[in-house]
């Protein structure tokens, strides 16, 4: 039977996507399809454009760029796999680069095969007769790791724990099997056992990134902010496009004090991910720390144009705007803020920072009272209460309530 015909018997009423960001590779390979007499083909440049034609068609068979704009192709590959309608759905990976770790990652990722850019038809034609072949008698392995994700979903750890033994016995050195293991021990609360797994499983497959994802996420529940710094540094590696990662990496460095460090990741961060208000609140917050005040109401404000209702943003750049003595218009800030949480005794004791700079006492005094309300353990609240009680005039209204209290 020839390419053309298997391809058109696998397919069915389904459609071939092609994702691929250059014109002159989508132009080859629509050619190379059409050579093969495959007419239900959809190409697009972009990650977004895939999901849409996703969301809108009955896709069979994917292909895809390595480096791809928003996400590489292997991560796009693992949010599909995801979805039930395509957990098995084949998935060509083309890449530029002559990488042994990537075709070991990629295997490991659900990925059916890669092909080394440039190509030529007959090695596009090669990797198709491979992948379709796998379809008709798929791996024995594969299939086991498969059902043991399956069980997982469904958290039955034992069930999917024998399956991953069974994929050791036939392959000692699987990544992915190892981490199955670890990712049931973590289920189960045996937190050093799942670490062993873990390190285990990248220690096989120095490019397997789920490993370094579930090391990384133990180190962030226990607040480890050396250990979240080497996971996200591996992982920025693997993943260079990602901004979570470097994000991790600037706000573990600023919690301990590296601010050079925290500030070249922030920057990253943003470089990433223009649109990510968090990269830049975190630049503002870090700007807070170094007394560099005009700088961080900049990068706070850059925040707060894409999250226009986030509480911290408004009150760090209130903070900002009194440091730089623009009082007024801190207080607005924390006004701002308030109108969105009324409660936070957060914003409610800055705002009486900067009521009681500006001299308005009473209105200072009732933030502070409003702040402990809020949080009865602030002892800062409760102490500045005291300080402006004496201040008071006698006969004023605040001057009763505090005495009352």
């Amino acid at each position: 039977m020839t390419l053309a015909r298997e391809l058109f018997d696998f397919l069915g009423e389904r459609y071939i996507l092609v994702i691929e960001p250059r014109m002159n590779f989508r132009v080859t390979i629509q050619g190379f399809l059409t050579r093969l007499k495959c007419s239900k083909v959809k190409l697009v440049g972009s990650v977004e454009e895939a999901r849409q034609e996703i969301r809108s068609k009955k896709i069979g068979f994917i292909i895809a760029e390595w480096l791809l704009p928003e996400k590489n192709g292997l991560e796009f590959c693992r949010e599909l796999r995801k979805d039930p309608r395509h957990k098995t759905t084949p998935y060509l990976l083309m890449t530029t680069e002559n990488l042994k770790g990537d075709i070991v990652l990629a295997s490991e990722g659900g990925i059916s095969a890669c092909l080394l850019k440039p190509f030529s038809f007959q090695d596009f034609c090669d990797q198709l007769r491979v992948i379709l072949a796998g379809e008709k008698n798929p791996s024995h392995i594969q299939s086991l790791l498969e059902r043991a994700e399956s069980y997982i979903e469904k958290k039955e750890y034992w069930v999917a724990d024998a399956l991953f033994c069974e994929v050791l016995t036939l392959k000692p050195s699987s990544a992915r099997a190892i981490c199955g293991v670890g990712r049931i021990e973590l289920a189960n609360q045996n937190l050093d056992k799942a670490i062993v797994c873990f390190k285990q499983a990248v220690a096989n497959n120095p490019e397997y990134i789920d490993g370094y994802r579930q090391l990384l996420k133990i180190s962030t529940e226990k607040n480890d902010h050396e250990g979240i710094i080497q996971g996200a540094t591996i992982l920025h590696r693997l993943s260079p496009e990602n901004p979570k990662y470097p994000l991790l990496i600037a706000a573990s460095q600023m919690e301990l004090g590296r601010y050079s460090a925290a500030e070249e990741f922030f920057k990253i961060t943003v470089n990433l991910s223009p649109s990510l208000a968090s990269g830049y609140r975190g630049l503002g917050n870090l700007y807070l720390r170094t007394k560099e005040f005009v700088k961080a109401s900049i990068n706070l404000e850059k925040a707060l144009d894409i999250e226009t209702s986030d509480v911290s943003t408004l009150n760090s750049l209130g903070t900002a705007y009194v440091r730089q003595n623009l009082i007024d218009k801190g207080i607005e800030r924390y006004r701002l803020a308030l109108n969105i949480n009324a409660q936070d005794p957060r914003v409610l004791f800055n705002l009486g920072l900067a009521l009681e700079a500006k001299g308005r006492l009473a209105e200072a005094f009732e933030a502070f009272h409003k702040a402990l309300t809020s949080d009865p353990d602030f002892q800062k609240a409760h102490r500045k209460l005291n300080e402006i009680k004496n201040k008071l005039p006698p006969s004023s209204f605040a001057h009763k309530l505090a005495t009352a209290l």
